[in-house]
């Protein structure tokens, strides 16, 4: 609420008359309000006309989550205290009628007294620094050594004892404001519950205040004395090292020199003359009567990283690009602090790394990348093998006479993937996804390969990915709102509708689908097929691409893109459609009709006509990810027959032993390696060239030429190799080899990127230069 609201509430003076309590403080029979002055958001200072006593007016506040209760629990922590002779404001009363000034309030005694802000305190002489921060350091000691039967506070919420719940609630409340992807704040969330501390017996449970720094300490006007410890609001049962590691963080930030609003001390220790941080950990271990001094920077580092989330909230609050960069700098800060602990390795991947040293040679590939490949990896072999085949087999069992629900298996695993930060990962903007380069994701999408399932588990699953893409590309802000968010949180699924089944759907000439202009909005007409998740009811939207002009002067501005809105009545799914009988449920293909479906201006996605140029981004990403996703899928099947081959003997010799069979094991390698090549160059040159220049064409191109051929013939040698078994679904390779039959012609057939790469070598060799050197070209005869 606002200063004016307090100050015009006339009921308010009514209200302090009728508290005898609050009468006896001011020395008065009758209180005449002179003033209202706000201390903080929802801080009054109250004065009278007739005493020279102040008193504090704590409300409610309407902006945050906190309730009447949570105000409640606040007065009577700081009344308990008072009643033990803590160094708080005294409590006077607690209101709970809101007629009087709108919310809940309470009132505390007010002091004049000293507030320690970073620059005074820097101004003051080095002995009397010491000594505030011995004082301190001793005063928070004797708060976590309180007994919580002596306050009479043992029915504080137990929920908010321990680090895993600290930890969680830091990441709920980041997910929450989260305005931009920050990797140090993803690094943090997913280190901290990784290495929670061991219980100490002086890590206790007890009231801490939860928010503690020297600025939250009154002390006396000319001593070095305290007289209260202000703002109990976030006071509650916790760990008593969170308020100690609040209280130094400053020696963990470095000093920025007024970059950011919030500076520590790190590095300039000796030029501000701060005291040594061993004393004032030392004065508060001395206090609390142990000479025992634990390493408390795990705790640190939580202090710092909730900073760091304040800052990111101020910015979804305000729009204010400093609060970001004030998150950025803060987080960097925490996340350097692990790198101590660790010795640069905080995930403990660099063993790894180093034996896998042939996967990532010298590709251009961060370390933070290599953290996510092995997570996925880890998670792959603790959650998803395990249960595959069983999710597998229940979604061969679905009907496909209605439409497919969910399968609840995969949808746990989603949420745990997404607990991990193991989610959108194919998104480089950081702003909506993880800000990984496209080779990098190149590596990361063919590990998730591995497995069928993995590429929907972390939300990396087409058509999602591609529409993802093309409304951060394109979407207004409403379309991001409405269609976007809901996507990139896994919450609905949607569908793609471009091909059409009496025409070639690669040659835009031959488009019948119209997307026709009319009063607000736009008729569209026409059927679409092997349209995916079409017919799972969790898809609330598709795209769908149509001719918005019968001018075909120029054909690549014929066709629009448009947003629809499912269910609709007029959009009926025909039938489903499987890939060699095989469905893949519940997300499957359909066979869709629109039939004079009316869809409102505000869903044209883009600009009129620009449909082509819109789909030729979407599919070059897409064509990639299909061919490294299959690379996966064949890696599998390889190392399955390997297996086989250990195991299985024919004429009294095992088959890896026989020579055919390593011959053409030589050679598998060899051509798994190639596509692999392919696969990172073209991922290189999406970063490197950008998805606009030709070599990325090309580059894209060839995968999309070779890649799925070459693993259809690689997985056919794989079911040759394990017999019958090799053609049922007692193993993975039937849904690979489907997988790669059709991915030959999804996103284009072959012969058209055959034609496309014959077309670039043409062009390419009328620019060689060494075509016109003497002895180069055509001999002459």
């Amino acid at each position: 609420m606002s200063i004016q609201e307090v100050q015009n509430s006339h009921l308010l003076g009514t209200y302090l008359n009728s508290q005898s309590s609050l009468l006896v403080f001011l020395c008065v029979t009758d209180v005449q309000i002179e003033d209202v002055e706000q201390l903080a958001q929802s801080i009054y200072k109250i004065s009278f006309k007739n005493t020279n006593k102040k008193i504090v007016l704590y409300t409610k506040s309407n902006q945050n989550n906190a309730t009447a209760h949570q105000l409640e629990k606040d007065y009577v922590i700081v009344q308990k205290l008072s009643a033990v002779n803590y160094p708080v404001f005294r409590t006077l009363f607690y209101c709970a009628d809101q007629s009087i000034i709108g919310v809940p309030f309470y009132a505390t005694q007010y002091m004049e007294g000293r507030l320690f802000s970073d620059q005074k305190f820097i101004g003051m002489p080095l002995k009397e620094k010491i000594i505030i921060y011995q004082e301190v350091a001793t005063a928070l000691a004797h708060l976590h050594s309180i007994s919580l039967t002596y306050l009479g506070l043992e029915q504080l919420d137990q929920r908010t004892c321990n680090y895993q719940v600290v930890n969680k609630k830091f990441h709920n409340i980041y997910k929450l404001n989260e305005t931009k992807i920050s990797k140090n704040i993803e690094d943090l969330l997913y280190w901290l519950p990784l290495n929670q501390p061991e219980n100490s017996e002086l890590d206790t449970l007890c009231l801490i205040h939860g928010d503690f720094s020297l600025s939250k300490v009154l002390f006396h006007p000319t001593e070095p004395r305290i007289l209260a410890i202000l703002d109990w609001q976030e006071a509650q049962l916790g760990n008593a090292f969170i308020d100690l590691a609040n209280l130094i963080s400053p020696y963990y930030i470095p000093y920025s020199n007024g970059i950011h609003q919030i500076d520590g001390w790190q590095g300039v220790e000796m030029l501000v003359d701060v005291p040594n941080l061993q004393d004032i950990i030392k004065s508060y271990f001395a206090a609390r009567s142990t000479k025992t001094i634990p390493d408390i920077r795990y705790q640190i580092i939580q202090a710092i990283l909730k900073k760091s989330i304040d800052q990111q909230i101020l910015f979804k609050q305000t729009k204010n690009t400093q609060y970001l960069a004030n998150s950025e700098f803060l987080s960097e800060a925490g996340y350097q602090i692990i790198l101590e602990l660790t010795e640069g390795d905080p995930f403990g991947i660099k063993f790894r790394a180093e034996k896998d040293c042939a996967l990532w040679s010298n590709w251009p590939v961060t370390d933070r990348c290599k953290s996510y490949y092995y997570r996925i990896k880890d998670f792959l072999k603790e959650e998803v093998f395990p249960i595959e085949k069983e999710i597998l087999d229940k979604s061969r069992a679905m009907p496909t006479t209605t439409l497919n629900k969910g399968i609840p298996e995969i949808e746990i695993l989603q949420r745990k993937a997404k607990s991990l930060g193991l989610w959108n990962l194919f998104i480089s903007d950081p702003i909506y996804g993880k800000g990984l380069t496209n080779l990098e994701y190149v590596f990361l999408s063919e590990l998730m390969g591995l497995s069928y399932l993995a590429h929907e588990i972390f939300n990396c699953f087409a058509p999602e990915t591609g529409n993802m893409k093309l409304l951060i590309g394109y979407g207004t802000p409403y379309q991001k709102e409405k269609y976007l968010k809901p996507l990139l949180e896994g919450e609905c699924k949607s569908f793609f509708a471009m091909t059409e089944k009496n025409v070639s759907s690669s040659d835009p000439n031959n488009f019948q689908f119209t997307i026709t202009p009319t009063n607000g909005g736009y008729i569209i007409n026409g059927g679409k097929w092997f349209v995916s998740s079409a017919p799972d009811e969790r898809s609330k939207f598709g795209i769908v691409m149509g001719k918005s002009s019968q001018d075909m002067s120029n054909p690549m501005e014929s066709q629009s893109m448009i947003i629809v809105d499912m269910p609709n009545p007029k959009i009926q799914i025909i039938r489903q459609l499987g890939l060699f009988s095989f469905y893949d449920l519940p997300h499957s293909y359909a066979e869709v009709n629109f039939d004079n479906v009316f869809v409102p201006k505000e869903n044209l996605l883009g600009q009129l006509g620009g449909a082509f140029k819109m789909a030729q981004g979407r599919l070059l990403g897409g064509r990639l990810h299909h061919c490294v996703k299959q690379i996966g899928l064949t890696r599998r099947c390889l190392d399955l027959m390997i297996s086989r081959a250990s195991q299985r003997v024919m004429f009294n010799q095992k088959l890896k032993e026989n020579d055919a069979f390593q011959e053409k094991l030589g050679l598998t390698e060899i051509a798994i390696e190639n596509c692999r090549l392919l696969s990172r160059n073209a991922g290189l040159l999406l970063d490197s060239a950008g998805s606009r220049h030709l070599s990325t064409f090309m580059a894209v191109s060839q995968c999309k030429a070779h890649i799925p051929k070459a693993c259809q013939k690689m997985i056919d040698q794989c079911i040759q190799a394990f017999g019958a078994e090799g053609v049922t679904d007692d193993q993975p390779l039937a849904v690979s080899f489907r997988f790669a039959r059709a991915i030959r012609f999804m996103d284009g057939p072959c012969e058209v990127h055959l034609r496309q790469i014959a077309r670039f070598a043409f062009g390419n060799h009328l620019f060689n230069d060494l075509n016109n050197a003497q002895g180069y070209g055509l001999a002459k005869l």
